[in-house]
């Protein structure tokens, strides 16, 4: 089956009704970015503050942006902590895990800028804290008078750069596909919070305009191994690699695939669930993980005007991801065997 007729063969209605119905048309109100054509830097750094832990000093926050329902810890335990992982490194670094190269990158473009990294450089609402700092030093009418920005021109040009880049090059790559996965599993604020803030960065990445080549962590970024000719357990670390596998795969698809499936789930961690999965009916469930793969290659299809090469390499691992999926489980029980022996 080529791809165009694979596509065209799966049902996109989980993904209209998710995302491409949710109001997301930056461009239905013009009044949401005023004369500057830039979100408002208050409202960045609010839904920036809802990426960390819920308070009661959120409630009033909630309010503000008209969710009356603030959150309790259990739901952002569930999106956060358990479903899906607030870190550049978990999405741009090769071991699907916390830390590492693709950490250690974002870190030194905090220091790059001039700044001491937090502890935790690469979490959105860090990102994000500093994506608002930056615009806001180069806010539209600051520029006015050196007085108001206590920056001269040169200056407000380097920090303007600083700030195009840490949208393109550390939160563009990652942070709408994430977002696209909350407004899919979440249900109540966190799903507002994911639709309003997916909205602020269309209009950001509308400003800025395509990037000129991949990012580094992409660049970098090896692509998903074969299990036939790799082994088992680096396949299945890739496919828990979003830059590698090109796809976000949460506890909740597993669960899902599971039910569609009628097979036994394992509690604990996404990879002894993979395998348990993968041992108790291959074929089946190597074929419906290809096409929740294809699927999410359509939604990185979807953002091709907004991300240009970026959404292009997501695409293309998604894809190529569902590709392999496929073949694997033509294989069915003897490739899972030699692979997981």
């Amino acid at each position: 089956m080529t791809r165009t007729a694979f596509l065209q063969s799966l049902s996109l209605s989980k993904y209209d009704n998710h995302v491409r119905d949710q109001g997301l048309d930056l461009l239905s109100n013009p009044g949401f970015t005023g004369e500057s054509g830039q979100a408002p830097v208050d409202l960045i750094r609010t839904l920036a503050v809802f990426a960390e832990a819920p308070s009661s000093e959120h409630i009033h926050l909630w309010q503000a942006l008209g969710i009356e329902d603030s959150p309790s810890a259990s739901e952002y335990a569930d999106i956060f902590l358990f479903q899906l992982y607030p870190y550049a490194s978990v999405h741009l670094g090769p071991e699907g895990m916390l830390g590492g190269e693709a950490q250690n990158r974002v870190a030194g473009f905090w220091r790059a800028l001039g700044k001491n990294p937090p502890p935790e450089p690469d979490h959105l609402a860090a990102l994000l804290g500093l994506y608002a700092t930056l615009s806001e030093q180069v806010r539209p009418e600051q520029k006015v008078s050196n007085e108001l920005s206590g920056f001269s021109e040169a200056e407000a040009v380097l920090i303007t750069q600083g700030r195009d880049a840490l949208l393109q090059e550390h939160i563009a790559p990652w942070v709408p596909a994430y977002l696209e996965r909350v407004i899919e599993i979440a249900s109540g604020p966190y799903r507002g919070w994911a639709v309003l803030l997916d909205k602020v960065l269309q209009v950001e990445l509308v400003r800025v305009g395509h990037p000129e080549r991949l990012p580094l962590h992409l660049r970098e970024s090896p692509a998903l191994d074969d299990p036939q000719t790799e082994g088992a357990d680096a396949f299945i670390s890739g496919l828990l690699a979003p830059v590698r596998a090109g796809i976000i795969l949460t506890r909740a698809d597993l669960a899902r695939l599971a039910s569609e499936l009628d097979l036994g789930l394992r509690a604990g961690e996404r990879r002894y669930a993979l395998e348990h999965l993968l041992g108790q009916d291959s074929s089946g469930f190597l074929r419906s993980l290809a096409v929740e793969a294809a699927r999410q290659a359509l939604g990185h299809e979807h953002r091709r005007e907004l991300l240009g090469v970026t959404a292009d390499f997501f695409r293309d691992r998604a894809w190529a991801t569902s590709e392999l999926l496929r073949k694997l489980s033509d294989g069915g029980a003897e490739i899972t065997a030699k692979i997981m022996s």
